[in-house]
């Protein structure tokens, strides 16, 4: 008797402490969760670069500039020459696109019949930094026109000093696909009020012909 209740007791006391390590938590299993884990974190910011990254497009152009009303009382002038730019964009939708360049404008000079400087020569060196709008229409799989508006920040180095202001700019367009990624490109742009000395001020007018390359 004595026998049987001691191996009764025995029993219970191993039911006890197997359904004690039971409720015991069990060991993190750290190769099980290497295998499932799968990192999420980044993941949208990548693809927002990238996205950013596919709708740029950049490119430079150059060709002939008048500023329009620069040789006025003047005695000689020289109110035209070379402009060229450098410029860079990026594609908001399918029609809009932001756009910004950095444009060397003109170097021209002049004799003024009057004024302080009169009789002397008086040059000026005119460049602009610009942010526009640009809203684009296909023609059809070749072509494509645009227009433009926006501001810009205007420099004028001249004889008398330096002058710097801001304006606003306009212009149309058209753009030509030489390849997927590769567009030929012409346009005209106006600058108007541009200082080229003190209280005398000229409208820029500028054709060019250039190359733009996109990354879509």
């Amino acid at each position: 008797m004595k026998t049987l209740t001691q191996s009764l007791l025995a029993l219970g006391l191993i039911s006890l402490a197997s359904n004690g390590f039971a409720d015991l938590p069990k060991a993190f299993d750290y190769n099980k969760a290497s295998t499932n884990y799968v990192d999420n974190t980044s993941s949208g910011a990548v693809a927002t670069f990238d996205d950013m990254a596919n709708k740029t497009y950049f490119g430079g152009s150059i060709g002939p500039s008048d500023s329009s009303s620069y040789c006025k009382n003047a005695n000689s002038c020289e109110d035209k020459d070379t402009a060229w730019k450098i410029f860079g964009g990026y594609k908001i939708t399918e029609r809009l696109s932001a756009e910004a360049a950095y444009v060397n404008i003109a170097n021209i000079h002049k004799t003024p019949t009057s004024g302080s400087t009169a009789g002397s020569v008086q040059v000026s060196d005119i460049s602009a930094f610009t942010a526009a709008a640009v809203g684009t229409m296909p023609i059809n799989d070749q072509i494509d026109i645009f227009g433009k508006v926006g501001a810009m920040r205007w420099s004028s180095d001249n004889t008398a000093g330096s002058e710097s202001g801001f304006g606003m700019t306009y212009g149309i367009g058209a753009k030509m696909h030489i390849s997927e990624r590769t567009k030929l490109r012409a346009e005209w742009e106006k600058l108007p009020s541009i200082e080229t000395a003190p209280g005398e001020k000229t409208d820029v007018n500028m054709l060019s012909i250039g190359v733009e390359l996109s990354t879509y």
